[in-house]
């Protein structure tokens, strides 16, 4: 399969994991759905309780989605180490300039939607509990991201530890070279098990980048296994995988309700990392979901699912404020926040891109001259060849 096969597939699972994550904002909208994530009192509601215990949960599970983003981002991230081109002093000033330029846009379009009245609006406890206003102070703190976010535009906690990450991805890249990728993989999972259960925001997210770039060193062998496992009875081994990936995603809600939140915390974690895993897996070697995700549109929307990630939560609390009612903010703010993120991406996002891949090939250092082509009498060995010099 082409790498840019591979890579549309996987924009267009981060695309979906965006739009559910925008769908699970509007659906929060609802004081009972979001009594299920603030610990409010029992969903009575055979498909209320459906949509929160079981694993139909993934169609709003915004926490099971951004899983899936850091997973994809430490893979990437390790993939693109791989190319010959690949530059550490170009790479740190793109990376931060492509990942702050559209955060600046990102506030300052919240900036303006909170200056629109703001009345009415349910008594969800996610917009009740959410900050007044957008001082200045909590501005500063959302476009330096370090130091922790203000949580007036949320989405933005998973922005810092994404800047956290690419800042250390030199130190995830020697460890993918010391020790073998399955053992950095488990290591990841374990620790981030552990932040999980201890409370630690740090440790609980960013091994699972970690566990991205351990996916990424095995991929060779991944892809040999699912060959063989897949030649005879493909279809029917792809449905069990699909299955488990769906169910292991779905484990917090699957054992909430029977075990309690301090026990599933612990149980769930593992879990829920792993099936992002094996659904990273079969976005790029399942035909069929493979398909689906290069589909034209969804490819659209994986190409806007940055915009439509940072900039979908104040249109969602507008269109809360001005309907007063979940289901007419589904049928409003969603189409509103594609349209907007679309021209978000062209005004800002895209032009950030731009200005990234600029100072990335202008901070790279010029590629060495290809050697002049061989005759046969001289044409070096494999193991002289494996000795010639490359730029990483």
């Amino acid at each position: 399969m082409p790498p840019a096969s591979r890579l549309s597939a996987l924009d267009g699972l981060r695309g979906i994991a965006a739009l559910v994550v925008v769908v699970g904002h509007t659906l929060l909208v609802s004081p009972s759905m979001a009594a299920a994530l603030y610990g409010g009192p029992a969903v009575h509601s055979p498909l209320r309780y459906a949509l929160i215990y079981t694993p139909l949960h993934l169609l709003w599970g915004g926490a099971e989605a951004v899983v899936v983003f850091f997973v994809l981002s430490g893979f990437v991230l390790a993939r693109a180490i791989r190319s010959r081109s690949f530059s550490w002093y170009a790479y740190f000033p793109s990376r931060i300039l492509r990942l702050y330029l559209p955060v600046f846009g990102a506030v300052a379009f919240a900036c303006l939607v909170l200056l629109l009245p703001h009345d009415g609006a349910t008594d969800s406890p996610w917009l009740t509990g959410r900050p007044a206003g957008y001082p200045f102070a909590d501005i500063v703190k959302d476009i330096t991201l370090l130091g922790g976010t203000s949580g007036v535009v949320s989405p933005l906690w998973t922005l810092r530890w994404e800047v956290i990450f690419s800042l250390l991805l030199p130190v995830a890249a020697f460890a993918v070279r010391a020790i073998p990728a399955w053992m950095l993989g488990l290591v990841c999972i374990v620790l981030s098990n552990v932040g999980a259960a201890a409370g630690s925001p740090a440790l609980q997210y960013l091994p699972i980048f970690g566990v991205g770039v351990a996916l990424e060193g095995e991929w060779e062998r991944i892809g040999r296994v699912v060959a063989r496992t897949t030649r005879r009875l493909g279809p029917l081994v792809w449905t069990a995988v699909l299955l488990a990936a769906t169910v292991l995603l779905s484990m917090h809600w699957l054992l909430l309700a029977p075990l309690g939140h301090a026990i599933t915390v612990v149980l769930a974690q593992t879990p829920i990392v792993l099936g992002a895993v094996i659904l990273v897996i079969a976005a790029v070697h399942c035909s069929t979901v493979r398909r689906i995700l290069t589909w034209r549109p969804v490819a659209w929307l994986g190409g806007i699912s940055f915009s439509l990630y940072l900039i979908h939560e104040p249109i969602v609390i507008l269109m809360a404020n001005v309907t007063d009612s979940m289901r007419w903010t589904l049928v409003t703010a969603v189409p509103l926040a594609l349209l907007l993120a679309w021209l978000f991406w062209m005004v800002i996002e895209h032009p950030a891109h731009l200005i990234s891949r600029s100072v990335r090939a202008h901070a790279t250092p010029p590629q060495p001259e290809p050697a002049p082509a061989a005759s046969d009498d001289d044409t070096p060995s494999r193991s002289e060849a494996d000795r010639a010099p490359v730029h990483a």
